[in-house]
């Protein structure tokens, strides 16, 4: 039996200052890194560098990551996690955001490369 090769729906909180936090996805499938790259790029020609939608650095990742968040607004009610909310934060909760995604996605990345240099693992193609 073979392992399964598709995203479990886990996610995980992590840690904003002030007691803050933000909940996001494990990991995100090939659907959702589709949409982070194609809001990311604006163009992209054979043999060329993309060009890259500067409105979309970092905003493509946090809109599939974030699930769920405890930030408040100024009446101390919850606000729900969208887009226009995030677009609504102040620059210095947005980049604390944009990189608290970031060092996530670093550490599964990470772990996924351990993971398919393990000798020991099964990730390895076995022989035709």
């Amino acid at each position: 039996m073979g392992r399964c090769r598709f995203v479990q729906p886990d996610v995980v909180r992590l840690p904003l200052s002030d007691g803050e936090w933000i909940d996001v996805k494990r990991e995100l499938n090939a659907g959702e890194q589709r949409r982070v790259f194609s809001r990311l790029v604006k163009a992209l020609h054979f043999n060329e560098k993309a060009e890259v939608n500067p409105e979309q650095v970092g905003l493509s990742k946090v809109v599939e990551y974030v699930v769920d968040w405890s930030l408040v607004d100024a009446g101390g009610k919850r606000v729900p996690v969208s887009e226009a909310a995030i677009g609504n934060l102040d620059g210095d909760t947005y980049g604390e955001i944009v990189r608290a995604v970031d060092v996530h996605e670093n550490e599964i990345e990470s772990a996924r490369e351990l993971r398919k240099n393990d000798p020991a693992g099964e990730s390895k193609s076995k022989a035709i």
